[in-house]
């Protein structure tokens, strides 16, 4: 398997990871709304990533293209960031929303490090795509 082939099946399993998050999320929005569930929590919202997991995904981005050589064109460069810091980041924050149901108290230094494991792993790769 080549490192396109995993890049691509790594975005794949990226986006499902939003999605679920984001069903979450909406599911629990639509709970609250007709008085089956708590209260949401505040920001719970995917798009408000902690800076962290965008430095992390923007590392090991670097490394990974610099370890393939890609080519500093501004095309290459701009599919590498979308896909190599947005996408991670927010994946890396879904996984969070995921296990903590929403909730920004119930993070623990475990998942914060699967979270920052996410972000350098989704980073890493995306040079792939290149």
């Amino acid at each position: 398997m080549s490192i396109e082939h995993i890049a691509v099946t790594v975005l794949a399993v990226e986006v499902a990871v939003m999605v679920s998050a984001r069903v979450g999320a909406e599911r629990r929005h639509w709970a609250h709304a007709e008085g089956r569930g708590p209260a949401p929590q505040p920001r719970e919202d995917l798009a408000f990533v902690p800076a962290a997991l965008y430095g992390i995904a923007a590392a090991a981005m670097a490394a990974g293209a610099l370890t393939l050589s890609v080519e500093p064109t501004l095309g290459a460069l701009a599919t590498v960031a979308v896909f190599g810091v947005l996408l991670p980041a927010f994946t890396a924050n879904a996984v969070l929303r995921l296990s903590t149901r929403g909730g920004r108290r119930a993070v623990t230094p475990g998942l914060r490090g699967l979270a920052a494991t996410v972000a350098a792993a989704g980073g890493l790769v995306s040079a792939g795509l290149v």
